[in-house]
């Protein structure tokens, strides 16, 4: 059965729950020159949307991806193999049905010599 989407009112606590997953992930990489941006309709103040935290991080190389992911599991988080997009790599964490779950794609779009994936709650 398909769980229906709502969208919600902007919720102020969407900043601080970025921030925390942040100082997180910025653990996790261990400070390897990542760059992490919360983006998409939950970083727009006063926006209505799903409830659900678009983060987008940038390393140098995809391949030193795949040892991270036991550290992201620590942190709750789920590796999701999909084999039609083999330069990215995805995760999830949480459950709809706790309000959120974050969903992370890593993909080999470089720019400036670093290479993006993006995180997000749905």
């Amino acid at each position: 059965m398909d769980e229906q989407v709502v969208i919600e009112e902007y919720n102020a606590d969407w900043p601080r729950m970025y921030e925390q997953e942040k100082i997180d992930l910025i653990k996790v990489f261990n400070d390897k020159n990542v760059v992490i941006e919360h983006f998409g309709s939950t970083s727009i103040k006063g926006l209505k949307a799903k409830p659900i935290l678009d983060i987008m991080v940038a390393v140098r190389d995809l391949e030193e991806v795949d040892k991270y992911i036991r550290p992201l599991e620590k942190l709750g988080y789920e590796y999701v193999e999909h084999k039609e997009f083999p330069n990215r790599r995805f995760f999830r964490k949480g459950a709809r049905r706790a309000g959120h779950i974050i969903y992370m794609s890593i993909s080999t779009i470089a720019v400036s010599g670093i290479t993006k994936f993006s995180f997000g709650i749905i």
